[in-house]
């Protein structure tokens, strides 16, 4: 293993002279103490390092010999939170500025958007008009939304405030653009953003807010034109919005498609069709789509609701653990049937596009927190046929989490189970679920950004594992100091590099090659944020 230990002695070096006399004023980050918990964040081609202390991110590239190209970028002070967008090319930086802001020179509250790779830079950076903490992220990267959040502290604040950044445009005059939810005494909670689904205009994306009492749904081309609100209850019964679906419906028709809303311990689902405004409302109507709520029976309290192609046509699937039942909704008619599951599951997920993509219906994997077994439902197949559309495979233990793989291995599914300490790599297509074991408990399990691997830790224990996801292989490596969490990311010239973080402040930093990891050719940093110090 290499140790790189002369970039903190070179750095220590340049501020000692600095500091002394006619050598000029030593950096004022020498002297902030203490050193602040540092934020980490993996992107596609480069390790992300929010050092608020220092107000900087550190990017550090990582180089084809699994050396680092450290680059520091100035960040505004007051950091409040950031993440990365879901392709991870870019990492979102929210910054409160100055608070409060006594003077002109003061700085404002910002969302900066950085870029990793070979030449990381401050691509942008939108100034906005107030300093919240919320930071909500389009799964297709294209938008970003600032909320107030329990985290804000301001004297007097609207919590239904929002800014939504239009992150495909550079900043200006109406980017980003300011709105508050027209609220009947809710404030949001969640937000969720649909795919681009045909509505009486044109196609256009739309982003839903929950909040704890209804759903605001604000058209993302035009969210100057502010969010039409659908109340949840006509007596003024406080109920929550659990989890929203959406269905295009069928994309040659432009006034089909839907919204679900589940409701929090509710046996009821609100259907929410999205129609045309009345010609006599059309010329006091902001929007030229006006959601139309329905009331429809699950059968029971859902836990998950989604919607999916049948070989009846579209419905409405919606889990009821307390009949162990899976209930089938018609939007068109409220019709509801039930399909019989056995058992109590509480999630699904649909995975007809790895396993069986000419299906008449969508394929769903059911799993719960409280059941051992997990279940394929064939929705092509349900119409006189509820039992045989069932197909389970019994486990050890109930499953805690479900974690995606990435092309090209996206036939698999990962199964924690609630121990801690096993994995079940489950085949979609074998139907075959292989166990992986951890010694001891807490056990943290992370899939690589191309499908190729998946990396076990113990945080705060220095062990290490590599899972080959194409023979299921587990390669075993004890670094020299305890792990908190591991990066994999594309290093420059190709090829994969898995940067092991060790600490959360004066932090040290081990890199690995991710497609052969051997303690032989690993670089290990230590003081990783001194040795950076531009």
């Amino acid at each position: 293993m290499r140790r790189v230990r002369a970039l903190p002695l070179v750095s220590l070096t340049l501020a000692t002279l600095t500091a002394m006399p006619g050598c000029g004023s030593r950096p004022a980050v020498w002297d902030a103490e203490p050193i602040a918990p540092v934020a980490a964040y993996g992107l596609d081609g480069a390790l992300a390092l929010v050092d608020p202390g220092a107000e900087r991110v550190l990017m550090a590239p990582v180089q084809h010999d699994l050396t680092l190209t450290p680059t520091s970028l100035p960040l505004r002070r007051g950091f409040a939170g950031a993440a990365t967008t879901p392709d991870g090319q870019r990492l979102l930086v929210l910054t409160h500025g100055d608070v409060p802001r006594t003077k002109p020179t003061d700085q404002g509250p910002t969302l900066a958007v950085l870029t990793g790779g070979v030449a990381p830079s401050v691509a942008d950076a939108f100034d906005l008009g107030d300093p919240l903490s919320g930071l909500a992220v389009d799964p297709a990267g294209s938008f970003a939304v600032v909320y107030p959040s329990a985290a804000d502290l301001s004297f007097v604040q609207n919590p239904n405030e929002l800014s939504v950044v239009d992150l495909t445009r550079e900043h200006g005059p109406q980017n980003p653009t300011p709105l508050t939810l027209r609220s009947f005494g809710g404030r949001p909670q969640s937000f969720f953003f649909t795919p681009t689904i045909r509505v009486p205009g044109g196609p256009r994306r739309l982003l839903a807010v929950l909040t704890d009492r209804d759903v605001g749904i604000i058209d993302l081309r035009s969210p100057a034109k502010g969010d039409i609100t659908v109340r949840l209850s006509s007596t003024g019964e406080k109920r929550l919005p659990a989890q929203i679906a959406v269905s295009d419906g069928d994309p040659t028709v432009p006034d089909d498609a839907r919204l679900a809303i589940r409701v929090d311990g509710d046996p009821s689902v609100i259907l929410v069709d999205l129609l045309p405004v009345p010609p006599d409302q059309a010329a006091h109507s902001a929007h030229d789509f006006r959601p139309t709520p329905n009331v429809v029976f699950a059968g029971g309290v859902p836990s998950d609701i989604s919607f999916v192609s049948t070989d009846g046509g579209l419905r409405l699937a919606a889990l009821v653990p307390s009949q162990s039942a899976l209930t089938l909704v018609d939007p068109a008619s409220g019709i509801a049937t039930s399909v019989a599951l056995g058992e109590p599951f509480e999630r699904m997920s649909l995975v007809t596009s790895v396993v069986d993509p000419g299906a008449s219906g969508d394929v769903a994997l059911l799993w719960s927190t409280s059941s051992s077994s997990i279940a394929f439902v064939a929705l092509g197949s349900t119409v006189g046929k509820p039992y045989k559309s069932v197909e389970r495979l019994q486990l050890e233990q109930p499953v805690a989490s479900v974690i995606d793989v990435p092309r090209p291995n996206d036939h698999l599914k990962i199964l924690a189970a609630q121990d801690g300490q096993t994995f079940l790599v489950l085949d979609l297509v074998a139907r075959t679920a292989s166990p992986i074991l951890a010694s001891g408990g807490g056990a943290r399990l992370t899939v690589a950004p191309d499908g190729g691997r998946a990396w076990i830790i113990a945080p705060g224990a220095p062990f290490l594992a590599r899972l080959n996801l194409s023979n299921l292989h587990p390669r075993n490596l004890t670094l020299g100091l305890d792990i908190e969490r591991v990066f994999d990311v594309a290093r420059q010239g190709g090829g994969r590099a898995l940067l092991a973080l060790h600490g959360t402040t004066d932090l040290g930093l081990t890199v690995l090659d991710g497609d052969q990891p051997s303690l032989d050719t690993a670089v290990e940093y230590s003081s990783l944020l001194l040795g950076a110090l531009p």
